[in-house]
């Protein structure tokens, strides 16, 4: 009876284990989207600064050309900023879901190390008595 309430215990845990890498997975899907974000967002910006320096010194006396691209080099930047943002939350949503995930790998440990504890003093109480008084 004990090896089957620590058998369904140790089957929940794994249920509940097997359920938290399955949301593990889909952070990792989500940050994995995120970086694909930020990656294009890093092109896209490394390419417009690249224009715009370009612009820069073609057009110098264009002041008003220059002062455009500046306010959407300052847009695009705001976009990254916030793509990064994105970013850092999902990160850290990785780490709470890992740090719940060896707490409770930690708590199942304990609670199966307690059970066949329990089991072992069972046992041993069980061949005391089988054994008789005077029969070790």
């Amino acid at each position: 009876m004990a090896k089957a309430m620590g058998g369904d215990l140790m089957l929940q845990m794994l249920q509940e284990f097997r359920e938290m890498q399955e949301e593990s997975k889909e952070q990792y899907a989500r940050t994995q989207k995120a970086l694909k974000v930020v990656d294009m967002k890093c092109r896209v910006l490394f390419k417009r600064s690249q224009v715009f320096a370009h612009q820069v010194r073609a057009f110098s006396e264009q002041v008003r050309v220059f002062s455009q691209e500046m306010d959407a080099f300052r847009d695009n930047m705001g976009e990254f900023v916030t793509h990064l943002s994105t970013l850092a939350k999902e990160v850290d949503g990785v780490k709470l879901n890992q740090t719940k995930m060896f707490g409770q790998m930690g708590r199942a440990l304990h609670h199966l190390a307690d059970a066949q504890t329990s089991d072992r003093e069972r046992i041993g109480v069980l061949e005391e008595r089988m054994d008789g008084p005077g029969e070790n």
